[in-house]
């Protein structure tokens, strides 16, 4: 006679089979690649421009040199601003002739993959007769495995 609760007991070990699961990984890597465009042949500073406005604002202050303050102020101003503005448009029409700048360019992308492995064991027995299966993170070494069996009522 069995009284509700657990013992402890013996079963054979009938098969063992290994349990994948597929994990997926991500793995960041860079790719990188020559980017060649077209920039004008200009220097790309603002020295000339500045050059341009100090010796425009000298010539405009040195024609207005018999006027009043207010008008030497607004001719020295008018030359800096004409001389900046030619020396720019002289730029501009120079640099219709373009070059080819190469420069490296790098992007950082992600790798997806997918790994498939093991789990765990599903583990096949036989208890008296019945065939029963459950989950084992750890594989059997015997064909006899011990087995803890557990009643209870089904009220």
């Amino acid at each position: 006679m069995v009284v509700a609760g657990s013992y402890i007991d013996y079963a054979t070990v009938t098969s063992v089979e290994k349990a994948y699961k597929q994990y997926r990984t991500e793995e960041p890597y860079q790719e990188c690649y020559i980017q060649e465009t077209l920039q004008n042949a200009g220097d790309g500073s603002a020295t000339n421009e500045i050059i341009g406005a100090i010796l425009g604002g000298a010539i405009g202050n040195k024609i207005a040199e018999d006027s009043s303050d207010t008008g030497k102020d607004v001719m020295t101003l008018a030359g800096i601003v004409l001389g900046a503005s030619m020396v720019s448009d002289a730029e501009k029409a120079n640099s219709s002739v373009q070059v080819v700048v190469s420069k490296e360019v790098c992007e950082t992308k992600v790798k997806t993959s997918f790994v498939k492995k093991l789990s765990h064991y599903l583990v096949h027995i036989d208890y008296e007769g019945r065939d029963l299966v459950f989950a084992s993170k750890k594989r059997p070494s015997e064909d006899v495995i011990k087995v803890k069996v557990t009643v209870s009522s089904l009220d």
